[in-house]
């Protein structure tokens, strides 16, 4: 039977000690695991308390606060909920929050600059994105997907504990209810106007004391509906340039033909040109 060997005294650990004043920061490093800082309170009686410290880096986030309309960013009840909720989130994981970004765009909208700023704001600085709520991410699964494949790291403060797997399915089912919930709102709006009952602005009063908001709303609904029949009218004559340049010399009628045997459309969707229409189109190529 083999005798077990005297059992050895352990190494005494190596301590590097740094003195300031009654405090004493201690290094401890046994073998090769990873230091540990200490605290030293000296007690005045000549015994050191030693109290273990956490060295692990805080986290680092970038909120992000989303509303749908101008009404509430102006209000900025809704942008305020979220930053607190998001504030609270990060003091509970014991984190910081560099930077917050704020945005009024409707959820549905992927092409949202503030969001973009986040997400490259946060990559650069190694945190994470922070939201209070996922449908304030987006409203699309496609977005949330797209974020999780690329590796944006990214955290909802009212699921703090979801994996990224629970964020996936919750993005999906909320994407469904809101379709159904559409399908349900546009069905009972038109049963309502089969009735006879008027919607929206429509509705007596509506603009009462808000005359100055119809206006304005007019105002720039003509603007970008102009701006809509430019770019119409621009790639229209983009496309249908070489084709009339083609047929110089040919009638109105053929010169139509032509157009819509190219599949050529005209400004306003139609399919078909007329004899009037081939001329208007003929003298703005001219003046071109």
């Amino acid at each position: 039977m083999k005798r077990r060997a005297p059992r050895r005294n352990p190494k005494p650990l190596p301590i590097l000690s740094v003195k300031e004043g009654p405090f004493s920061m201690l290094l401890a490093r046994r073998g090769h695991s990873k230091p540990v800082l200490y605290l030293s309170l000296d007690d005045r009686r000549g015994d050191d308390t030693l109290l273990r410290m956490d060295t692990k880096t805080p986290p680092k986030f970038v909120t992000y606060c989303r509303v749908s309309t101008d009404e509430q960013g102006r209000s900025g009840l809704g942008m305020e909920a979220q930053e607190a909720a998001c504030t609270n989130a990060a003091a509970a994981a014991g984190g910081q929050v560099l930077r917050t970004f704020r945005e009024v765009a409707s959820g549905d909208d992927d092409k949202r600059p503030e969001l973009a700023a986040a997400i490259r704001y946060a990559r650069r600085s190694g945190a994470v994105l922070l939201v209070a709520k996922l449908d304030r991410l987006s409203r699309a699964v496609a977005l949330i997907a797209s974020m999780m494949r690329q590796g944006v790291p990214f955290r909802v403060a009212e699921l703090a504990n979801a994996s990224e797997l629970e964020l996936h399915l919750r993005a999906v089912v909320a994407q469904e209810e809101r379709r159904a919930i559409g399908e349900r709102t546009k069905a009972a709006l038109a049963a309502a106007k089969a009735r006879g009952t008027k919607l929206g602005s429509a509705r007596r009063g509506h603009w009462s004391g808000r005359e100055d908001r119809r206006l304005a709303g007019a105002a720039k609904g003509s603007k970008v509906a102009a701006a809509k029949r430019q770019a119409a009218v621009a790639d229209l004559l983009a496309e249908a340039g070489p084709v009339v340049a083609a047929m110089a010399g040919s009638s109105l009628r053929a010169i139509g033909a032509a157009l819509e045997s190219a599949g050529i459309a005209t400004a306003r969707g139609a399919s078909s040109w007329t004899a009037t229409g081939v001329s208007r189109l003929v003298a703005q190529l001219d003046r071109i």
